[in-house]
């Protein structure tokens, strides 16, 4: 898999993964029209000096789209960073977000320097739930406020200890 920023040439992979029922039953936000996902794109162009950055996940043979990752949510102040991530349907349980995560994980803590990331997800998105925990990712209170959909959160704490 490679990464890369997203760029105006992926809106129809961005608005098909943003707009498609079944992916959608997991995000925090109703599904977009093509519009919003081209304010997606424009959102995550010019990551540098902000709280945000997002890739898109690309097969490394065939540069087909697999989903997005990144962070936001960075609270130097807290030394914590939300971690999020979707993958396309067709691709679901098939190790994707297993390849992506040690690359988020490494940039969270050697280059952004937290002291915590975390994870919220969906409470019946169990395979993401599973995915996470191999890594380290325990249940834990929420590590910031958000909306009333229901979320479960997950943190993994730099020194391994959990609390």
């Amino acid at each position: 898999m490679k990464f890369r920023f997203l760029a105006h040439e992926d809106i129809e992979a961005v608005h098909r993964q943003f707009s498609d029922p079944d992916m959608c039953q997991y995000f925090s936000e109703p599904p977009c029209d093509r519009e919003e996902a081209l304010g997606i794109i424009d959102h995550y162009l010019a990551p540098e000096g902000k709280d945000y950055l997002r890739y898109g996940m690309f097969d490394k043979d065939t540069d087909s789209f697999i989903g997005t990752c990144g962070y936001h949510y960075w609270d130097q102040e807290l030394s914590q960073v939300e971690l999020g991530y979707d993958i396309w349907k067709e691709h679901w349980r098939q190790g994707y977000l297993s390849e992506a995560l040690p690359v988020l994980i490494k940039i969270c803590f050697e280059e952004l320097e937290v002291d915590c990331i975390y994870i919220l997800t969906h409470p019946e998105n169990e395979a993401s739930m599973a995915s996470v925990r191999k890594f380290g990712f325990v249940e834990c209170e929420p590590c910031r406020a958000f909306d009333d959909e229901p979320q479960v959160c997950l943190k993994l704490m730099r020194s391994g200890i959990t609390n």
